[in-house]
């Protein structure tokens, strides 16, 4: 949530989560295969797992003691939903990760939705194992119910895992970019303790005030079915710092508060209930954090290791994360001082197949895997974009404490707000939309937001001959983020803060005649320099075509004294996100060099990026 909640009444938001049939697939771990049931077929809008639905002469996990044709699978995580079929009981050696979640059938039963069927019991993790979750059908079962039934999404697999685990297969950036369209609608869950008390940023609130007695993810996610959407978004910390799982570091969580005496953790309820019905749960973190004073003021190396660790826990103990929306991160902080490489490494080391967003305030995809437009903002995605993103609107017109439920919400939107002013015009820009439906103080979605919600399921579904997302050409999936910058004219480190806001942006503008050139130091000689990025102007959410660099060349270094032609090339006025690819190249300084402009003398830029090629 960004500064813009001064104008806009919020800024939480997200992205993402339950991809495609393609991803979801991808989802499961690699080797985690299982034979389909005999005579067991897919309900409308179910995803199989790999090979299908587990059938009789499955493999228990280790240790683990599996009924009569029922199975887990071992190794880090359950195999479509690894639940034992009639009679059976699952295996029991669950190690660090979680244990598997699913509804199965047993023998000749149906799954409904990914419920528990009558005698089947779900498959627990092996050691280091995150949850294997799906619905799915025994010998002769059939799944049913709206994506309700099998899918998989086991996470990374154990380190001592056995036969049939592993870590899931990783996907390229554009493909996961491709699945991720493919999902079209979502819903974001805003809850916290703003639902209780306080205002947007504010430190140390009385936690304690955090009580939903009537904690219901499976209503959520019932919702989110119901309306044909395929994923959510939860936010697990806001800029409050106030954290919805028991973290380890830290005295501000669930596990800190009387609820549950300590022991309750809504991340888990939340990612289990959207597995079970086939929904994919994406994440949302605030790296801006008001009570720790993450953000305040200059970050010291406790504050970065204080995220770290936070993200660590997330993306280690409830599965795999199909996307993780950060907020507080470039508006605040930039992503100079928080590195948006050092960030970027760890998400990636833990889940290859997790995407990556920010709240940036660009409509070109700067320091992100999907773009994403904040609607409360007054920016909507162009029937023009060609990139993967989401746009996010709340669901009420009035009330609400920021993107949080409080007494007097209303003003919804209606049916048609939603599937022709949105889901219909968004669907063909490649634009996820993401509908922020915040819980009650009870935990539960008001009535009138489920009602709601089941109305749009009936109204619309999604647009099957909409053309896969265009190719997205050369993009920054291994940053090196600069430690300092110098110019022959301009302030050189405006270009490299990473600090980008709604109507603020940092710029680098020459002066005098051109060639004018700024140099980026990398902090170390990188071996595989191949990659940099030029974000024109930006105004107001919007590149423009003032200053544009329209002819350039990009030199390296390895001692700053002698550079080396990398390339040179031309780049359209058009305001839109550059790239320039080369080498790979051993290189510690990189220098862009604006040889031609499409205006005056001045060469400008919001922000200069560099990574690897690999």
């Amino acid at each position: 949530m960004s500064a813009k909640r001064r104008f806009a009444s919020g800024t939480t938001r997200g992205i993402v989560g339950c991809f495609a049939s393609v991803f979801a697939a991808s989802m499961i771990a690699s080797g985690c295969s299982s034979s389909p049931s005999a005579g067991g077929t897919g309900g409308g809008g179910a995803v199989a797992a790999t090979g299908g639905a587990v059938g009789s002469g499955g493999r228990s996990a280790s240790g683990g003691v599996s009924g009569s044709g029922g199975a887990s699978a071992s190794g880090g995580m359950s195999a479509s939903g690894g639940a034992a079929a009639s009679g059976g009981t699952a295996g029991t050696t669950s190690g660090s990760g979680g244990a598997g979640v699913a509804g199965q059938s047993g023998s000749g039963g149906a799954a409904t939705g990914g419920a528990v069927a009558t005698g089947g019991a779900a498959g627990s993790a092996a050691t280091g194992g995150a949850a294997g979750v799906a619905g799915a059908s025994g010998a002769g079962g059939k799944p049913t119910g709206g994506g309700g039934a099998a899918v998989a999404t086991g996470g990374a697999g154990g380190a001592n895992g056995g036969a049939g685990g592993g870590a899931p297969q990783a996907r390229t950036l554009e493909q996961l970019q491709r699945d991720y369209v493919d999902l079209r609608f979502g819903i974001f869950l805003s809850f916290g303790i703003l639902t209780y008390t306080g205002s947007w940023g504010q430190p140390n609130l009385p936690i304690a005030m955090f009580n939903p007695t009537k904690l219901d993810a499976g209503q959520w996610a019932d919702a989110a079915v119901s309306a044909h959407a395929k994923y959510g978004l939860l936010i697990t910390r806001h800029h409050d710092g106030f954290a919805l799982w028991p973290s380890a570091v830290g005295n501000f969580s669930v596990k800190n508060i009387p609820w549950r005496s300590g022991q309750g953790d809504v991340v888990k309820e939340y990612v289990d209930a959207f597995r079970a019905r086939g929904l994919l749960p994406g994440l949302y973190y605030s790296i801006w954090d008001s009570t720790e004073g993450i953000g305040n003021g200059v970050i010291t190396p406790a504050q970065l290791a204080y995220v770290k660790a936070q993200l660590t826990e997330l993306l280690t103990n409830y599965g795999p994360i199909p996307i993780l929306v950060f907020d507080g991160w470039a508006w605040k902080t930039g992503h100079q001082t928080v590195a948006y490489q050092e960030i970027r490494t760890l998400v990636k080391s833990l889940q290859p197949n997790c995407l990556m967003t920010d709240h940036t305030h660009l409509a070109d995809p700067w320091d992100v895997d999907i773009v994403n437009f904040e609607e409360p903002t007054g920016v909507f995605s162009p029937p023009t974009n060609t990139y993967a993103a989401a746009q996010e609107q709340k669901v009420n017109a009035t009330g609400g404490n920021d993107w949080f439920w409080a007494p007097g919400i209303g003003s919804l939107m209606t049916t048609s707000d939603i599937v022709d002013a949105h889901l219909k015009k968004l669907e063909p820009a490649w634009t996820n939309f993401l509908l922020n439906c915040p819980p009650n103080r009870d935990g539960l979605l008001d009535p009138a937001m489920v009602t709601l919600l089941a109305s749009v399921g009936a109204a619309w579904s999604p647009d099957p001959t909409r053309a896969p997302l265009p190719a997205q050409g050369a993009q920054n999936d291994y940053p090196y983020t600069p430690v300092s910058a110098t110019a022959t004219s301009g302030t050189a480190a405006n270009a490299i803060d990473g600090r980008n806001d709604t109507a603020s942006n940092t710029l680098w503008q020459t002066t005098g005649a051109l060639p004018q050139s700024i140099t980026l130091d990398l902090g170390q000689s990188r071996p595989d320099v191949g990659f940099l990025g030029y974000l024109p102007a930006y105004a107001n959410n919007k590149g423009t075509t003032t200053g544009n660099i329209t002819s350039y060349a990009v030199l390296v270094s390895t001692d700053n004294t002698t550079f080396t032609m990398a390339t040179t090339g031309t780049w359209a006025a058009d305001g839109k996100w550059k790239t320039a690819t080369f080498g790979p190249v051993a290189a510690r300084y990189v220098r862009l060099e604006a040889r031609g402009v499409n205006t005056g003398t001045s060469a400008v830029a919001t922000e200069i990026t560099v990574g690897a090629k690999r």
